[in-house]
């Protein structure tokens, strides 16, 4: 029988023994047993020691700043949850995923970690050395994980959030696509019609007597002035340096983004999209974190962290400081109403007297995901005849302008 020297995390602490096994998998069996997740396994031979990976250098990690895309974060943590419930140990399982990442600012950072891993740095640790691509609730879960000897169990967890988290996203961008298209598609045809339809009437109308409808006048002044290169240069021009001013007042101005966040939140069925996906977000964060056994004070910083609003990031950042009071977590949500509905503290409130947070905290979040999905549909629903009434309203009034000097022509013939 052979001997195996072991390292890995228990209770959350770095551990190192031996054990004996007929085999590798025994030997990784037996230390699993012990409710360890094994980081090393080595076969001892006399005083030999033979690894089955041959290491490499030693070095410290570098940080990585840029981001990866979200489909490869959740096929990584997919791997390394599936990895881990077979009983692979870390390194093991960092060394496979590794050669199977294509994404080279990926496959930068799984290296470095995997080094700094080999180096004896705790995997959570490890991981937070790259927050561009880890974020803190990512590190927490993992230290959830390395504490307690279920690092499967909340890495599922991992991927679950943050599918659902790309999911809220989605939602949230193809209920803004398509008024986006519409609009897009009516201010084309209009521009069609004011470029090259309205001139070819205009040259008809050249020699009508008595003048035109002040109607058809007005058409006509709009099409010279967008044909213009240097009247129409200058609007374009104008157009997109307010956009552009506004774009980076909302960036460098933190008054100026919290008054823009604010008139995002009051406008009709937008403000309550982005509210429920907030609300459904930050439910399922703090259902995590509670789970990970995350104290509350932490799990709200992390909570506020995630939210883009600032409006909503400030009410959750005012229940956090609120938590030194002792007052019940229900009542401080219930305190920023306009931010936590009814519903939300009730349910929280309902979670804090059955002594299941975690639940009651992903019941809360497939309420409002349920809910932002009515939203979606309502939005659509409404906007798609907006849009073509508009274009509808705007096509008329421009064809209406151009034939009104014909029907007085007819009616003085």
């Amino acid at each position: 029988m052979a001997i195996f020297a072991w390292k890995g995390l228990k209770d959350g602490q770095y551990a190192s023994g031996r054990i004996e096994g007929i085999n590798r998998d025994e030997a990784a069996f037996k230390v699993k047993e012990q409710k360890v997740i094994i980081t090393s396994l080595t076969r001892l031979s006399g005083a030999e020691q033979v690894e089955e990976k041959a290491p490499e250098p030693l070095k410290p990690g570098r940080r990585v700043g840029k981001k990866v895309p979200v489909k490869e974060l959740v096929l990584f943590t997919k791997k390394l949850e599936a990895m881990m419930r077979a009983g692979l140990p870390i390194l093991d399982t960092i060394i496979l995923i590794t050669a199977q990442i294509e994404n080279k600012v990926m496959k930068s950072v799984i290296e470095q970690i995997k080094i700094d891993v080999e180096s004896g740095t705790p995997l959570s640790d490890s991981f937070a050395k790259h927050p561009t691509v880890f974020d803190d609730i990512y590190v927490n879960l993992l230290k959830a994980g390395e504490s307690s000897g279920k690092m499967d169990t909340f890495l599922g967890k991992l991927v679950e959030g943050i599918e659902k988290s790309q999911k809220i996203r989605s939602k949230i961008k193809s209920a803004m696509v398509y008024p986006t298209i519409l609009l897009v598609v009516a201010v084309a045809v209009i521009a069609i019609m004011m470029i090259y339809v309205v001139p070819v009437f205009q040259e008809m109308f050249s020699g009508f007597a008595g003048g035109l409808p002040a109607v058809t006048q007005a058409v006509i002044n709009i099409s010279e002035f967008v044909r213009d290169p240097w009247r129409g240069g200058l609007l374009l021009g104008s157009v997109v340096g307010i956009i552009v001013m506004l774009t980076q007042m909302i960036k460098r101005s933190y008054k100026f983004r919290k008054r823009f966040h604010k008139f995002v939140l009051k406008l009709p069925l937008f403000g309550s999209l982005i509210q429920k996906s907030a609300l459904a977000k930050l439910s399922m964060v703090q259902g995590n974190l509670s789970a990970a056994g995350v104290p509350v004070l932490e799990s709200l910083d992390i909570c506020a962290s995630a939210m883009t609003n600032l409006i909503i990031k400030e009410a959750t950042i005012e229940v956090k400081r609120g938590v030194f009071s002792g007052e019940p977590l229900s009542e401080l949500y219930q305190k920023e109403s306009k931010i936590f509905p009814t519903t939300f503290h009730a349910m929280v409130s309902v979670g804090e007297k059955t002594g299941n947070m975690e639940e009651m905290f992903g019941t809360i979040s497939n309420y409002y995901e349920e809910e932002m999905d009515e939203v979606v549909d309502r939005l659509t629903a409404m906007l798609e005849p907006v849009m073509i009434v508009f274009m509808g309203t705007t096509i008329g009034f421009i064809l209406l302008a151009m034939y009104t000097p014909m029907f007085m022509m007819g009616e003085t013939l």
